[in-house]
C-alpha cells in the first residue's frame, strides 16, 4: 500500500458514481410523476378524462416515489457497505414490501381515489427508470 493513501478511499470512489446515478434516477422519477399529473390534468381540461383521475394519480405517484426512496435507503445500507447482508436487511425489505401491499390494498378498497388514476400514478417509477435509460443511452461512453 502506498504511504499516505486512505484505506477507505477505494470504497468511497465506488459509491460516488452509484450515488450520482441514483440521484439522477430519482430526478427522472420525480419528472415522470410531474408529467403524469400534468397529463391527467390536461386530459381533464380537454374532456378526455374525469378530474377524479388527478387525486388518484397524485396518490399513486406519491406511493411509487415513497417506495423507491425507502427501497433505496434499505438497499444502500445493505449493499454499499462492506460485509455480509444482515437479517435486519431482510426484515426491513420484507416489511417495506408488506407495507406497500397494505397501502395499495387500502387505497383500492377504500374507494377514496380513482383506481385507474392510482395505477397511472404508480407507473411513475417505471417511466422514471425508462427516462433514465433513454437519457443514458444517448450519453457518450466514459
Amino acid at each position: 500500500m502506498e504511504p499516505g493513501r486512505d484505506v477507505e478511499r477505494p470504497c468511497a470512489e465506488k459509491e460516488a458514481p452509484v450515488g450520482d446515478m441514483i440521484r439522477s434516477l430519482e430526478r427522472r422519477i420525480w419528472l415522470a410523476s410531474a408529467l403524469i399529473l400534468v397529463g391527467a390534468a390536461a386530459a381533464g381540461v380537454l374532456g378526455f378524462a374525469s378530474f377524479r383521475l388527478l387525486p388518484g394519480a397524485a396518490c399513486g405517484a406519491a406511493v411509487a416515489c415513497g417506495n423507491f426512496f425507502l427501497g433505496r435507503k434499505i438497499l444502500e445500507k445493505a449493499f454499499l457497505r462492506e460485509g455480509e447482508v444482515s437479517k435486519r436487511f431482510v426484515a426491513q425489505y420484507v416489511l417495506k414490501f408488506l407495507g406497500l401491499i397494505g397501502v395499495v390494498f387500502l387505497v383500492v378498497r377504500s374507494g377514496w381515489f380513482d383506481v385507474l388514476g392510482f395505477l397511472l400514478g404508480l407507473t411513475s417509477l417505471f417511466l422514471g427508470v425508462l427516462f433514465e435509460a433513454i437519457w443514458k443511452s444517448f450519453q457518450p461512453a466514459d
